[in-house]
């Protein structure tokens, strides 16, 4: 199997049923069939063959959508590379996975140093390449980049067989299916953009482009105009669109699934964005390197707010200790998963491959319980875990409690280095737009709710905090928010 010959299925299939939806143009699968074809024939005539890694360092279009499934007809590996990063980023990853090409915007400055190619749209006119699809199930497709990467990047290789069985899970945990509208509202170098939108492709739907920088009334506005049945948005984004609707009636009531990933929604959010934006809200909990781990459903939206759901479909979740062993519902731990989207290939920062674990399980890093009912609660990563004299504390746990806050928007918690207690608490509070607090009110609220050892000891109010492309807080930018506060206290 090649995800690729999917396409050419449906351009038979289903020809003249739209597959792409932007403002310049409208594809059925048959035009997107014929252009991938035409891209794949165009990096053959470059010398890509199956094994090669070429990285898509693109716009979010149509066409970078399309050069995806370009790059998995020869049997070649997509190095997503995000076109708004700088020279010394895109060369990082460029060196550490040994890009062959890097397919990149004209007048992309980086290229001079780079192995670049830039697009052309006359590409579209290329001959398809000589052979069909190669046919090879176990190749790897795509190197997905390590959520949060720092220092050099790392990432697994995916296969074929592993991002189609991504999708299974998505078709058949949330409900996706070929009638769907999927409004594309995030980068398509984001994984869950990326992916989102190759499945819909793939499952004989239709993929509606209104990506960044687009603002929150033209996201609801394209849904509304498309008749969008699916969106993802990281939790930023809706709590943009919860604060730009002011009319009657739900923003998005065609949109049958609301899928959010990337980090918490309270519980007070939820209940807004069933109400005002649609009821069909999802949490899909997940990572680069295994896909899907968890789902929680619209109905259960209210009755288990502070968890992720139960388990996506053929996915195994177990709650271990130290090592490795099973512990009991309710009792917390460091979670692991295995299923048959996860990859055992991963890559490191001095690119040499490294094989998964024996049994397949994947540890993501996350601290968490399961609920005699099955559902998932996260208590936090196992990096973020603060040691406050000899206790450990969660932010998630105080995360949860100052967002409850009616002035607080966004609260992120993180430890500070301290002489005596070895690590300090200390919270990053945005607050909403015309309302005000003190520290010594965000600590008043909090210690009437947690234990005082939990308290923050430092709060500072930025006006956002520092995330990168995925909507992921970066904790390191945060730390520099608190050493701000010093100097400028001095």
């Amino acid at each position: 199997m090649n995800l690729a010959s999917i396409l050419l299925s449906h351009a038979k299939g289903r020809p003249d049923y739209p597959a792409i939806v932007a403002p310049a143009q409208t594809l059925n699968h048959a035009a997107v069939a014929r252009l991938m074809a035409a891209y794949a024939g165009r990096l053959a005539q470059e010398g890509i063959v199956a094994g090669d890694r070429v990285g898509l360092a693109l716009a979010d279009t149509p066409d970078h959508l399309l050069l995806h499934y370009a790059v998995a007809w020869l049997g070649a590996v997509i190095i997503p590379i995000d076109c708004r990063w700088r020279l010394p980023e895109k060369a990082a990853v460029v060196r550490a996975f040994g890009c062959r090409r890097v397919v990149v915007e004209p007048g992309d400055p980086a290229a001079a140093d780079l192995p670049a190619l830039p697009f052309d749209p006359s590409w579209k006119d290329s001959a398809p390449p000589p052979s069909p699809p190669v046919d090879d199930e176990t190749l790897p497709v795509v190197l997905s980049l390590s959520s949060g990467t720092t220092g050099r990047p790392s990432g697994s290789l995916v296969s074929h067989r592993e991002l189609y069985e991504r999708w299974i899970g998505q078709w058949a945990g949330i409900g996706f299916n070929g009638d769907d509208r999927f409004l594309l509202a995030t980068p398509l170098y984001f994984g869950a953009g990326r992916s989102f939108a190759m499945s819909f492709v793939a499952a004989g739907g239709a993929v509606i482009f209104q990506p960044p920088p687009a603002g929150p009334l033209e996201i609801i506005a394209t849904a509304r105009e498309h008749r969008a049945t699916i969106l993802f948005l990281v939790p930023t984004q809706i709590r943009r669109l919860l604060e730009a609707w002011r009319e009657p009636g739900l923003a998005l009531p065609t949109v049958r699934r609301l899928v959010t990933s990337g980090a918490a929604i309270e519980p007070q959010e939820r209940r807004q964005v069933i109400e005002r934006l649609t009821p069909g809200l999802v949490d899909y909990y997940g990572t680069s390197e295994g896909g899907g781990i968890s789902v929680l459903a619209p109905h259960e939206q209210l009755a288990f707010p502070q968890t992720v759901g139960r388990p996506a479909f053929r996915v195994e979740i177990e709650i271990v200790d130290e090592a490795g062993r099973a512990l009991p519902a309710g009792e917390s731990g460091r979670l692991r998963y295995r299923g048959p989207g996860v990859s055992r290939r991963h890559v490191s920062g001095e690119g040499e491959l490294l094989t998964g674990d024996a049994e397949g399980w994947l540890y993501p890093g996350d601290l968490a319980r399961l609920l005699p009912s099955g559902h998932v609660q996260l208590v936090g990563r196992i990096k973020d875990v603060i040691i406050r004299g000899g206790v450990n504390i969660y932010p998630a746990e105080i995360e949860s409690v100052l967002s409850a806050h009616p002035a607080i928007a966004e609260v992120c918690v993180c430890g500070l280095a301290h002489a005596e207690l070895g690590e300090s608490v200390a919270a990053a509070v945005v607050l909403r737009e015309g309302r005000k607090l003190d520290s010594a009110a965000v600590q008043a609220y909090a210690r009437e709710r947690l234990a005082a050892y939990k308290v923050p000891d430092r709060i500072v109010f930025p006006p956002v905090l520092p995330r990168n492309s995925s909507g992921k807080v970066v904790r390191a930018e945060l730390r520099a928010l608190f050493k701000d506060e010093i100097s400028g206290s001095a």
